[in-house]
C-alpha cells in the first residue's frame, strides 16, 4: 500500500473544502479562490487555502495545515520546561512580594541586623515552597506543551482552520499525543479531519464558527510559498541581504524549524526581577527601625560621650522627698500581678549572707519608688510613675523577690559590686495588696526576644556570684490600667 504523502493529504483536503463549502451563503457570480502552499510574512505557511465572498461583502477565508507520518513532529507536542520554570519563578516572586508586604504590616517575623541570615532562609524557603507548588499544579497545563501546527494558526486570521493528517500519523487512539492535539483543537476552535488509505477524509473535529480570539488575530496576506523572499530580494535592502544574509550568525538569521512559534519568557524575567527589587525596598524599610541593635560597650559609650545629655548637670541621688504610699488607679486589674500566692522567696548567695548589713533602709522605701543601686549604699530613687508610661507590656530580668528591705539592700549591693546593674522595684506599683520587692538586672525590654537574649548572656557567663542564675526569669510588667 502506498504511503500517504504530504502532497496527496492536500489534494484530498482541498477537495473536501469544495464540498463542505458549497452550501455556505456567498456571492455566485464571485470566484472562489483555492490554493496550495501559500507563505505570508513572519514565517508563516498555509499548505491549503480557500477564500470565497460572503453576501454581506465581506470574505471568507479557511486554511488547513497537512500532515503526513514523515512530518507528523508538526503535530505531537513538546513540553516547554524553560517556560514552566521562568512562569514559576514568577509567580512565587510575586507570591514572596506580597508576603513581604503583608509581614512589613503585621510584623509576623520583625527583622533587625541579627536576623539577616535568619530572614534570608525563610525567604528562600518560601521561594521554594512556592514555585514547587506551582509546578505540581501547572506542568500539566496545554501552556507547556507546545505543537507546531496549533501555534501557528494563533499567529494569523482566518475564519475556519483546520489540520488535516493521514491516520497512519496516529495508529493509536488512545496516544497521549492525539489526545493533546484533539484537546487543543476543541480548545482553540479549530477543525481536525483524518485522511485514510482510500483517500476518504473523515471529520473528527469541526471548527468554531465564532472567532474565539476575539479579534486579536491579525489578517495575512498570503502569497506562493518563494514570492516573499523574491519581493525582499527585488527590495533595496535585498542587494545587502543577498551580500551579508548568509554571513550572519545562526541566531540572526530567520528560523525556518518547526520551533520557530515557542513562546519566550522575558516578561517573566522582568517580573521577576521588578519582585526582587520590591522584595530588597520592603527589607530595607525593615532594617531603618529595628526593634532592638546591639551595641558594642565601647560604640555604646563613645555616643553617650557625644550626647547633649551630657551638658546638663548631674541627677540627685535622692530627687525627691518621700511620697505617700502608692494608690494604684481606681479601674486597676482585680487580680495580683505578682501572683503572690505562687511566688517563692529568693534565697540569697552564700557571700550575701556573709557580707555586713548594708546602710539603714532609705526612708522612701514605702513610698511606692523604685531603687536603683550605684554601688555600696548609695541608690537613685525613682517613682512609679516612671512605669505608667508603657505602652502594653515591658520585660524584665528578675533576679528574686524580697519581703524586706534589709535583704533587697544586701542582694542590690552584692550584685552592683560583681559587675551587674541591679534595680529594685517595689511590688505595690502594680498592686495594692502586693508588699516587697523584686530586684531585676540590666535594661527594660521591649520584647522578651530581647530579654531572653540578655539571659541566655548572663547564665553563659559562668558568674555564680550572685546566686543560681537558674532561678533568673523573665517577667513581663504591664501599667495598671485606668
Amino acid at each position: 500500500m502506498e504511503q500517504l504523502t504530504e502532497n496527496i493529504i492536500k489534494k484530498v483536503a482541498l477537495r473536501f473544502f469544495r464540498n463542505y463549502y458549497k452550501f455556505r451563503l456567498r456571492y455566485e457570480d464571485q470566484p472562489v479562490t483555492a490554493k496550495y502552499d501559500l507563505e505570508g510574512v513572519g514565517g508563516i505557511i498555509a499548505d491549503g487555502y480557500y477564500s470565497f465572498k460572503k453576501t454581506d461583502g465581506k470574505p471568507f477565508t479557511a486554511t488547513f495545515e497537512a500532515t503526513s507520518k514523515e512530518s507528523k513532529d508538526e503535530v505531537i507536542y513538546k513540553s516547554e520546561p524553560k517556560v514552566l520554570f521562568w512562569d514559576g519563578l514568577a509567580v512565587a516572586s510575586l507570591a514572596m512580594v506580597v508576603l513581604a508586604g503583608l509581614n512589613l504590616h503585621y510584623e509576623f517575623h520583625p527583622l533587625d541586623n541579627t536576623r539577616l541570615p535568619e530572614r534570608a532562609g525563610l525567604f528562600i524557603l518560601g521561594m521554594a515552597v512556592s514555585f514547587a507548588i506551582f509546578y505540581l499544579i501547572a506542568k500539566n497545563f496545554r501552556r507547556y506543551r507546545y505543537i507546531y501546527a496549533i501555534e501557528q494558526f494563533k499567529k494569523y486570521h482566518a475564519d475556519e482552520q483546520w489540520i488535516a493528517l493521514a491516520t497512519d500519523v496516529f495508529e493509536n487512539g488512545n496516544d497521549k499525543y492525539f489526545k493533546e492535539l484533539k484537546n487543543q483543537c476543541v480548545f482553540n476552535g479549530f477543525g481536525l479531519l483524518t485522511v485514510d488509505a482510500n483517500l476518504d477524509p473523515k471529520i473528527i473535529i469541526t471548527p468554531s464558527r465564532q472567532d474565539i480570539f476575539l479579534g486579536k488575530r491579525r489578517r495575512v496576506d498570503f502569497l506562493p510559498q518563494g514570492k516573499v523572499r523574491d519581493i525582499v530580494k527585488g527590495s533595496k535592502f535585498g542587494m545587502w541581504w543577498g551580500i551579508f544574509g548568509n554571513k550572519l550568525p545562526a541566531f540572526l538569521k530567520p528560523d525556518t524549524s518547526t520551533l520557530r512559534f515557542r513562546r519566550t519568557f522575558y516578561n517573566q524575567m522582568l517580573i521577576t526581577a521588578i519582585s526582587v527589587v520590591l522584595i530588597g525596598v520592603v527589607f530595607s524599610k525593615e532594617l531603618q527601625n529595628p526593634d532592638f541593635r546591639e551595641l558594642e560597650q565601647s560604640t555604646y559609650r563613645d555616643k553617650i560621650a557625644r550626647s547633649k545629655s551630657n551638658n546638663l548637670p548631674e541627677q540627685e541621688e535622692v530627687i525627691e522627698e518621700p511620697a505617700a504610699a502608692f494608690q494604684p488607679p481606681k479601674k486597676a486589674k482585680k487580680e495580683d500581678f505578682w501572683q503572690l500566692e505562687k511566688e517563692e522567696e529568693a534565697t540569697p548567695s552564700p557571700a550575701l549572707r556573709e557580707a555586713e548589713p548594708p546602710a539603714d533602709q532609705p526612708e522612701s522605701v514605702n513610698g511606692g519608688e523604685v531603687f536603683v543601686s550605684k554601688g555600696g549604699s548609695e541608690f537613685l530613687i525613682y517613682d512609679c510613675a516612671r512605669f505608667y508610661n508603657f505602652e502594653g507590656k515591658k520585660y524584665i530580668i528578675q533576679e528574686g523577690a524580697y519581703h524586706s528591705w534589709e535583704l533587697t539592700g544586701k542582694q542590690l549591693g552584692l550584685l552592683n559590686k560583681h559587675g551587674f546593674e541591679p534595680s529594685a522595684l517595689p511590688k505595690s506599683c502594680f498592686s495594692k495588696n502586693a508588699s516587697g520587692f523584686i530586684i531585676f538586672l540590666g535594661m527594660i525590654y521591649n520584647s522578651e526576644e530581647e530579654a531572653q537574649k540578655q539571659l541566655d548572656k548572663w547564665r553563659k557567663s559562668g558568674n555564680k556570684v550572685a546566686g543560681d542564675t537558674s532561678r533568673w526569669q523573665i517577667r513581663a510588667i504591664e501599667a495598671p490600667e485606668g
